[in-house]
């Protein structure tokens, strides 16, 4: 059975406890290691000390006979006094003058007289009865005698290594309490210091409510500048949401009372037929009303999803743009709405560059047909009978749809891309149209980076709709030029 233990969460405080301690972790131990040869050097210089004037208090009590020349030495009590210490070290001497013992201990070696300077005290380590020892030697010329005599002083270091062992170990506590404290310290200020992170989810849980959350930007006055850069991205966030859920709101209420309508129709004919028949006059009417909204139901609702697509979270310019082109996509389309255009009694033209070139744009052929296609709806649509649409496609790279229809006032042409907005035009009959077209159109263009732009068409006639897209680099292939017409209209 698979483990289902939780994975740990992850600790702000922890982490920053880690990367405070591990560094003067790292340093403690660097002075550790620095403070033992400290130690050491300071230990072994002061029994050093010790055991030279030891040897320069013998030394200096070397003495020739008068009579017969010989070395004497009149060893003095504090010459050893000196020497004693807690650890009870033991303590060897000799005196040597031509390569006898006058003195001491037979068999402390001895070194070589004659490379060592006069008068300076020597040190070197040995061993003796197998002890490690110290010694120190000096070598001292007397008057009347031709060769040097060597004093020696020899001491084991028992005594030396344990205060060097206690020293190293107050070093180690010391340091062990200075490591342990300030990760005390820093534990407890670590959590002073994260303090106003605790009362920033105590603001944010505040504004949890029964039934929703309120998402105006949370206050910056009293946040730390480290996290400053996150309460800013979070009120970016906030705000998008905020109008992304208002946008929801909107789209859900004008959604809903657009849907009521044919729905209505539905109903009201449907009981019609019920009461009267599918054979009389009136049901015949009923059922023709009928298939008009079942007609109005079903572009709504495709049109619905249309801009639901068109709303997608994505980037308006991706990493790796998509290459289309644009006069195949452009032809392809106008082919498909001549069927529409004709039972509309309206001509479509398209209209290319000279050269028949094709024109490379970035983005995806299907949102740029989509973004085409509701426009020539739209045209075709609120066409009078008998008119034009012109497609055009020209360097840019441009699109242009142009009708000679009744257009629409310029006063109405920046509200005509909310959704549901539908012109009321006095004497006309009404329109079919759900009022989404130009919103598909403005959100398949913020999707593809492009920008579009409404004039009065010809003359002052109609409408002329231009979208600006996105240039593709790349080199421009040769195709056929296409003039797409109804039978018996001439082309453009």
């Amino acid at each position: 059975m698979a483990n289902s233990r939780p994975e740990r969460v992850p600790s702000l405080r922890r982490r920053l406890l880690t990367r405070l301690l591990v560094p003067l972790g790292a340093l403690a131990v660097g002075l550790g290691v620095g403070g033992s040869a400290l130690i050491h050097g300071f230990v072994q210089s002061t029994h050093d000390r010790l055991l030279a004037g030891s040897t320069l208090a013998i030394a200096e009590r070397l003495a020739v006979g008068d009579d017969d020349g010989e070395v004497t030495v009149d060893l003095p009590a504090v010459a050893f006094g000196m020497l004693e210490s807690q650890a009870r070290d033991n303590i060897y001497y000799n005196v040597a003058h031509e390569g006898g013992v006058i003195t001491g201990y037979l068999d402390l070696p001895l070194p070589d007289i004659q490379a060592m300077p006069t008068n300076v005290t020597v040190f070197r380590d040995a061993s003796y009865h197998g002890h490690p020892v110290r010694v120190a030697a000096q070598v001292r010329r007397l008057y009347g005698v031709p060769q040097p005599v060597l004093v020696q002083v020899a001491e084991t270091t028992a005594g030396r290594r344990a205060l060097e062992v206690d020293l190293l170990l107050w070093l180690t506590l010391l340091e062990v309490a200075l490591v342990g404290g300030s990760g005390m310290l820093v534990w407890g200020a670590v959590g002073r210091g994260l303090a106003p992170l605790k009362r920033l989810r105590r603001v944010i849980d505040a504004r949890s409510a029964r039934g929703g959350m309120a998402l105006v930007p949370l206050p910056l006055a009293v946040v730390p500048a480290e996290v400053l850069p996150l309460v800013v991205a979070i009120n970016g966030l906030l705000a998008r949401l905020d109008q992304s859920i208002g946008t929801m709101r909107r789209f859900t209420a004008d959604a809903s009372h657009q849907l009521r309508t044919p729905l209505a129709v539905l109903r009201t004919h449907l009981a019609l037929l019920r009461r009267y028949g599918t054979d009389s006059a009136e049901g015949h009417a009923a059922l023709d009303d009928v298939e008009g909204a079942v007609k109005r139901l079903e572009r709504l609702l495709v049109q619905l999803l249309a801009l639901a697509r068109a709303d997608e979270d994505s980037p308006v310019v991706p990493a790796a743009p998509e290459v289309t082109d644009l006069m195949q996509v452009a032809m392809e389309v106008a082919a498909e709405q001549v069927p529409a255009a004709l039972a509309q009694d309206v001509e479509v033209r398209f209209e290319g560059p000279e050269d028949g070139t094709a024109l490379r744009v970035a983005g995806n052929a299907v949102l740029v047909g989509e973004l085409l296609g509701n426009l020539l709806d739209n045209a075709i649509r609120y066409n009078r009978p008998g008119g034009t649409v012109t497609v055009r496609v020209a360097e840019g790279p441009v699109m242009e749809v142009e009708d000679d229809g009744p257009g629409i006032p310029e006063a109405e042409r920046g509200r005509v891309f909310e959704r549901f907005y539908r012109l009321d035009r006095p004497g006309e009959p009404p329109r079919t149209g759900s009022g989404l077209g130009l919103a598909i159109v403005r959100a398949l263009a913020d999707r593809l980076g492009a920008s579009v732009r409404l004039d009065a068409g010809a003359e002052g006639k109609g409408l002329k709709v231009t979208v600006t897209l996105r240039a593709a680099s790349g080199e421009a292939c040769s195709l056929p030029e296409i003039s797409l017409s109804p039978p018996g209209r001439g082309s453009g």
